[in-house]
C-alpha cells in the first residue's frame, strides 16, 4: 500500500502540468483549426426533413452540444446546450407538436425534459421539478408518441410523469385517495412497453405488502388508472386483467394487438390478448418476412422486415398499418435505404405523429431519415456525412494529420507539453509495475507468517480511501504460543463483507517483526495449490440456529468446524432444501470471514471457469432479520457483459451500520457457461410457465441449485440455475421465463409473488 500511494502521489504531481499545459495546448490546437468537430452521438430528422439536429458531448463541461442543419442546403444554420452529467447520457426521443423532446439528467437540475422546436427555439419542460435517483435512464420510456417517466425521488416519492403534445402532466402517487395503502416501490411490468400489453403497466408495492397495477400513460385529466391486485389472484392472471381494463379506459383494442409471432418466417401477428392467443398474420400488401413491429402513435405501427423468408436473400420492406381503420401506407422508399442488420439494431426507432404523412427514422449505426408518404419522397443521412458540412479542408478539420501539422510547428508551448508528457508516461510505467511488485510483497507476508484464528477488538477509520472504499484500522487479539497478544492491520474493506468489531479472523502473523495481515479473498485467488487456510476444504455442518422465517425461506446460523476450528455463517434456508448436520462444505475467506463456496457438491471449480464482471445496485431492500448484527437485504443488481445486460436479485447478510445504496458498482463471477446461456436465452422467447418439479443438488456459494421442470402450453422446459432462497422455488409455482424451443431449455426472469 505504501508503495502504490508513494507511487501514485509522485504521477499524480507529474500529471497535474500535463493537464494544464494539455488544457491551453487543446485551445491553441483549436485557434489553429480555427474549427471545432463535434462527434455526433444521436442525429434526428425534424421538419418534414428539411432540418437536421445532431447531439455531441461537449469534451469540457457537463452539457450536450445541439447542431441544427439545414439538409437542403448541408449548413449549420444555429447552435445551443443542453445541461448533463459526465456520466448520464441522452434519454429516449418523442416527437411532438412538429418538434422532438429529448431528456439529459444533470445532478444539479434534476432531470431535463428539453423540447426542441423546429422554429430553432429550445424549451425545458421540467423545470427543476423531477430529481430522480441513480440509473435515471431506466426510468424514462419513449411510447406511441408519448414520453413516460416513473421513479423514486430521493425523498422516497413515488410518481408517474408524462408528456404528451409538448405538455407535461405529474401523479404523485402517494395522493390521498388514489391507492389503499402507502407506495413503497414501483417496477415496470415486464414487457409492456414492449406491445406485450395494449397499454404500459407499473407494479406498485403497497405497505400493506398488497400489490397495484397503474397504467403507464395519463388519461385526458392527467390522471392514471389503479387495479389492486387480489389476494388469491397470480401475478400474470392481474396483470391480465389490469391489461384488458386499461386497453378500455384509454381506447386501444386488447382484443387485437400487433405483435411480432417470433415463428418463422416470423410475420407480424395479431394477437388476442383477452384470450391469450395468436390469430392470423397482418394481411400487408405484400409479405413482409422476418418482421419487426415499431409502435408510432395511438393508431398506427410500423410492420417492417424482409422481403423473402431468409433475410440474407432479399431486401428491408414495410408499412404503416392504421389499427383502426385497417388502412397501409408503403413505407418502401425509406425502407429499402436500410440494412436488415440496423432494423434488427436495438436503438433503431421510427416516429410518426397521428394525421402526419411524414415517418421519421434514427438509425442504431447513427444515422437519421424521414419519408414522406404522400409523394413518396424519402432522405437518410449518416452523422459523418453531417460532420463533413461543418468542416472546408483538410487542414481545418480536427484530425490525427491536422494534430500533427500542429505539432510539428513547435514553440514554447508544444516542447513544454511534450516535456511533461514524457515524464508522466515514464512515470506511469513504473506504476504498472507497482502492483505486482507489492503483490509479491503481500504474498511473502502470508507465506512467512503463522495462520492464527484471532478477534477483532476495536477499530477506525484512518482516512485514506481506494476506489471509494475506506481504509480502517484493526486491533486484532489472538493467542499465540499461550500468550495473549495485539496487533495492528490497515485493510480496504468492502461494502458487501466489512470486518466488524467481534468478529472471528484469520490472519498470517510474523513473530519476529510483531506484524500480522489479513487472509483475504485475493490471496484466495493467487495463493499456491496447497494453501489450506484461505480455502477450507471438507468443513463439517455440526450446529444449526434458527431465526424465524424469511418470505418463503427460513434464516439460519451454520456452524461448520475444521482442523478443530469454528466457522459461523448466516444463510437463509431456501423452501424445499435442507442444510443438514453432519454434511460437508467448502469454505472460503473474504477478508476474514467464512463463506459457503460449495454445500452437498464437493467439486471445486477452477478460477479459469469464473469471469468477473460488474454490476449496478438498482434497488435495495432491507429484511426483517439480523443475524450477529448483519441484516439481511435483497439487492437487485444490473449485470452487464458487453452490450448484454442481465438482472440478478441477490439476498446478503450485510452489516446493520454498513450503507448499500442504488448505483453502487459491485464485483460478480459468473460461470462462463451459466453467462453464455443465460445471455442467449434473454434474446429469445418469455413467458409464463407453471412448475411441474423442482429437485436441489447441493449450492454454489449460499444459493441452492435448482433442477426444475416447468410446463408453458403444453411443452415441458428444463431450467439449472442457483435460484435466491428468500424466495424459493415451489410445484405448482408461476414463474416468468425465457425459453429457447429449440434446446427446451429455460431460465427464471421473475419469481412466484407467492
Amino acid at each position: 500500500m505504501k508503495i502504490m500511494r508513494a507511487v501514485s502521489l509522485g504521477n499524480l504531481l507529474f500529471f497535474i502540468p500535463v493537464i494544464v499545459l494539455s488544457y491551453f495546448l487543446w485551445g491553441d490546437y483549436k485557434e489553429y483549426i480555427d474549427e471545432y468537430q463535434p462527434s455526433f452521438e444521436k442525429v434526428y430528422m425534424l421538419d418534414g426533413g428539411k432540418q437536421l439536429i445532431g447531439l455531441a458531448k461537449h469534451p469540457v463541461g457537463e452539457q450536450y452540444d445541439v447542431y441544427f442543419f439545414n439538409t437542403d442546403k448541408e449548413t449549420l444554420i444555429g447552435d445551443t446546450t443542453v445541461h448533463t452529467d459526465f456520466i448520464a447520457g441522452l434519454g429516449p426521443a418523442a416527437y411532438q407538436q412538429d418538434g422532438i423532446i429529448i431528456p439529459t439528467y444533470d445532478d444539479s437540475y434534476g432531470l431535463q425534459i428539453n423540447y426542441f422546436h423546429s422554429t430553432g427555439m429550445v424549451e425545458e419542460l421540467a423545470q427543476g421539478t423531477m430529481h430522480l435517483k441513480s440509473s435515471w435512464s431506466s426510468n424514462v420510456y419513449s411510447w406511441r408518441g408519448r414520453l413516460i417517466v416513473a421513479g423514486e425521488t430521493p425523498e422516497n416519492a413515488l410518481f408517474i410523469a408524462q408528456v404528451k403534445d409538448g405538455k407535461l402532466d405529474k401523479v404523485n402517487l402517494g395522493e390521498q385517495d388514489l391507492l389503499p395503502a402507502r407506495p413503497v416501490r414501483i417496477d415496470e411490468v415486464h414487457g409492456s412497453f414492449k406491445n406485450d400489453k395494449a397499454v404500459p403497466l407499473f407494479s406498485v408495492a403497497l405497505k400493506d405488502d398488497r400489490t397495484a397495477l397503474v397504467s403507464g400513460i395519463l388519461d385526458g385529466n392527467g390522471a392514471v388508472s389503479v387495479l389492486l391486485q387480489n389476494d388469491d389472484e397470480g401475478t400474470f392472471a392481474a396483470e391480465d386483467r389490469a391489461g384488458a381494463q386499461f386497453a378500455k379506459v384509454f381506447g386501444f383494442n386488447n382484443g387485437k394487438l400487433v405483435r411480432e409471432n417470433g415463428n418463422y418466417p416470423e410475420e407480424a401477428s395479431f394477437y388476442n390478448a383477452n384470450e391469450n392467443h395468436w390469430e392470423n398474420p397482418v394481411p400487408t400488401p405484400k409479405p413482409v418476412y422476418q418482421a419487426r413491429v415499431f409502435l408510432l402513435n395511438d393508431e398506427e405501427v410500423l410492420i417492417a422486415g424482409s422481403t423473402a423468408e431468409d433475410e440474407l436473400e432479399g431486401t428491408v420492406t414495410g408499412y404503416v398499418f392504421n389499427e383502426k381503420s385497417g388502412e397501409f401506407q408503403d413505407a418502401n422508399a425509406l425502407l429499402e435505404q436500410l440494412s436488415y442488420e440496423n432494423l434488427k439494431n436495438d436503438e433503431t426507432e421510427f416516429y410518426k405523429q397521428s394525421g402526419s404523412d411524414i415517418l421519421y427514422y434514427r438509425g442504431g449505426d447513427i444515422t437519421a431519415g424521414f419519408l414522406d408518404m404522400e409523394i413518396q419522397q424519402a432522405k437518410v443521412l449518416s452523422s459523418t456525412q453531417v460532420e463533413e458540412w461543418m468542416l472546408t479542408e483538410v487542414e481545418n478539420k480536427v484530425s490525427i494529420q491536422s494534430f500533427w501539422n500542429y505539432i510539428k510547428q513547435g514553440g514554447a508551448l508544444v516542447i513544454n507539453w511534450a516535456i511533461w508528457v514524457f515524464i508522466t508516461l515514464v512515470s506511469f510505467i513504473g506504476l504498472a509495475f507497482a502492483p505486482r511488485l507489492y503483490a509479491n510483497a503481500s504474498k511473502k507476508k502470508i507465506r512467512d507468517g503463522q495462520h492464527i484464528q484471532g478477534r477483532i477488538k476495536n477499530m477506525e477509520e484512518s482516512g485514506l480511501y481506494v476506489n471509494e472504499r475506506p481504509q480502517v484500522r484493526f486491533t486484532v487479539q489472538f493467542e499465540d504460543e499461550g500468550q495473549m497478544k495485539e496487533v495492528e492491520i490497515k485493510q480496504v474493506i468492502s461494502y458487501l463483507n466489512p470486518i466488524q468489531i467481534g468478529d472471528t479472523v484469520m490472519i498470517s502473523y510474523n513473530r519476529k517483526k510483531h506484524k500480522a495481515v489479513f487472509i483475504t479473498e485475493e490471496d484466495l485467488k493467487h495463493a499456491s495449490q496447497d494453501s489450506k487456510q484461505a480455502l477450507i476444504k471438507d468443513a463439517v455442518l455440526t450446529r444449526i440456529e434458527r431465526y424465524g422465517s424469511v418470505n418463503r425461506g427460513q434464516a439460519l446460523q451454520l456452524h461448520f468446524t475444521a482442523e478443530g476450528r469454528v466457522y459461523t455463517i448466516p444463510v437463509v434456508q431456501s423452501f424445499g432444501f435442507e442444510y443438514r448436520t453432519g454434511e460437508r462444505a467448502n469454505l472460503i475467506l473474504i477478508q476474514g470471514m467464512a463463506r459457503i463456496l460449495s454445500y452437498g457438491t464437493m467439486n471445486i471449480e477452477k478460477a479459469s471457469d469464473q469471469i468477473s464482471l460488474q454490476g449496478e445496485v438498482i434497488h435495495v431492500q432491507k429484511m426483517p432479520i439480523v443475524i450477529d448484527k448483519k441484516q439481511l437485504m435483497l439487492l437487485e443488481v444490473i449485470i452487464s457483459s458487453g452490450t448484454d445486460r442481465i438482472r440478478k436479485v441477490n439476498g446478503l447478510f450485510v452489516p446493520e451500520n454498513m450503507t448499500v445504496n442504488v448505483g453502487t458498482v459491485i464485483p460478480v463471477a459468473m460461470k462462463k457457461e451459466d453467462l453464455q446461456k443465460e445471455t442467449r436465452l434473454l434474446q429469445g422467447k418469455q413467458g409464463a410457465a407453471k412448475v411441474l418439479s423442482v429437485h436441489f443438488n447441493g449450492t454454489h456459494g449460499e444459493r441452492p441449485v435448482a433442477a426444475i421442470t416447468v410446463e408453458k402450453d403444453g411443452v415441458t422446459y428444463h431450467i439449472k440455475q442457483t435460484i435466491e432462497p428468500v424466495y424459493g422455488v415451489a410445484v405448482g409455482d408461476e414463474l416468468w421465463i425465457a425459453y429457447d424451443e429449440g434446446t427446451r431449455e429455460a431460465m427464471i426472469i421473475n419469481y412466484s409473488s407467492k
